[in-house]
């Protein structure tokens, strides 16, 4: 498909049509100039518009844009003095500590136009059934569409060797923000990366989410799935690299005299890294994932799916000895029984040593973000393989404290 945009004065979208058809809207990412930064360097963080993953058609004007920043463990930082540089539009970061480091930039909303054949191909090729729904029910689907849009998009960096922070969990309070539920620093080939899609700080169902990578073009997204009742939904992730998750939802705006709806595109670029240690430590990293995203959405039960559904599972803290699946979930319940008590949890410094081919010994340090205090403390783990998958069979938790 194929179109020209002309930018007219006032900041209007014009589009003239070749072949009869309209180009799809691009996308637009924020690229950073490594995803693994060292603490102490300065990052590069390009806006990139295209369809082509992550290259740029051309770059966005410094003034239309009306937030860049960049969230650390030590705060919120505006980065300033972003200048065109080619096709991108190019801002610098400084970061000095090592942890999750997450930008943002968003641009002012602009008004586009397109007659009422274009529009319709949009809003369908985009599946924004509500749209259409209500167009046809004003009698209005042979209007001219006059919609009100801004872009979004999100990077999700890793500062040195380990991240112990929760700044990947916590919202920008955009006006539509995908947010990773695990941390984006430690996926690999072979994860599954679930995102919440909030539209006004609320999860929102039935936007659709789209996934790709490098290479992928003209919206011929690998990934495209609605968002369930809670607004998530889940990337399969089978291939290294950078990859990008995007968004778009449009509202009726009412009292405009200009425009008769509202939207925003929204993206999220992190990136996956090879499968570490063959397919078994992959399982396992997995398996650990996964729970950690069952914990921080409350989901106690999801949550020991990860142990051995048996009487002999085992597993001895400060508390002494749980005997049993059924005992250890018990213990979890008593132990947390709010959602404040069992803030948001974070595995770092794993490290997955095979004892065959199907068991594992596994090290790392866990930790929780809540209100008031952060524990935190390591843990070993006996992992065997069962049909089922890898569970754990053994763990031995112990706290700092």
């Amino acid at each position: 498909m194929t179109a020209r945009t002309r930018w007219m004065a006032g900041g209007v979208a014009v589009v003239a049509l070749l072949g009869g058809v309209v180009v799809q809207a691009h996308d637009t990412w924020l690229v950073p100039s490594a995803f693994r930064p060292r603490p102490g360097t300065t990052v590069k963080l390009s806006v990139a518009t295209s369809e082509a993953f992550p290259t740029s058609d051309g770059a966005a004007a410094p003034e239309r844009i009306a937030r860049f920043t960049v969230r650390t463990a030590s705060g919120d930082e505006q980065v300033t003095g972003y200048a065109v540089d080619g096709k991108f539009l190019v801002g610098q970061a400084a970061l000095p500590a090592a942890g999750h480091a997450m930008a943002v930039t968003e641009t002012k909303s602009r008004l586009i136009v397109l007659e009422a054949p274009q529009f319709n191909e949009y809003i369908g090729h985009e599946e924004l059934k509500d749209v259409i729904a209500a167009r046809a029910a004003a009698g209005k689907t042979d209007t001219t569409g006059r919609e009100m849009y801004r872009k979004i998009a999100k990077a999700a960096l890793c500062v040195g060797p380990s991240q112990d922070d929760s700044v990947y969990a916590r919202p920008f309070g955009l006006w539509l923000e995908i947010m990773p539920e695990r941390s984006p620093c430690g996926l690999r080939v072979g994860d599954a990366l679930t995102v919440r899609v909030l539209f006004q700080g609320k999860p929102i169902q039935g936007v659709h989410v789209a996934a790709g990578y490098e290479g992928v073009t003209g919206h011929s997204y690998p990934v495209w799935i609605p968002t369930d009742k809670n607004g998530r939904a889940t990337v399969k992730l089978d291939r290294a690299g950078a990859w990008f998750v995007r968004s778009l939802h449009m509202i009726p705006l009412e009292g405009d005299p200009e425009a008769q709806w509202e939207s925003a595109f929204t993206t999220l670029t992190v990136e996956v890294q090879p499968a570490a240690g063959g397919d078994a430590a992959a399982a396992v990293r997995r398996v650990l994932d996964e729970q950690a995203a069952a914990w921080n959405r409350g989901d106690i039960e999801a949550f020991v799916d990860g142990y051995w559904k048996s009487g002999l599972l085992t597993f001895s803290g400060t508390g002494g000895v749980t005997r049993g699946w059924d005992g250890l979930l018990a213990r979890y319940k008593r132990s947390y029984p709010t959602r404040a008590a069992m803030g948001t949890l974070s595995f770092s410094d794993l490290e997955i040593a095979p004892l065959g081919p199907e068991a594992a010994l596994v090290l790392g340090r866990w930790r929780l973000d809540r209100e008031k205090d952060v524990p935190g403390g390591v843990f070993s783990l006996v992992m065997r393989k069962f049909p089922e998958g890898w569970r754990v069979v053994h763990d031995h938790t112990s706290s700092d404290e």
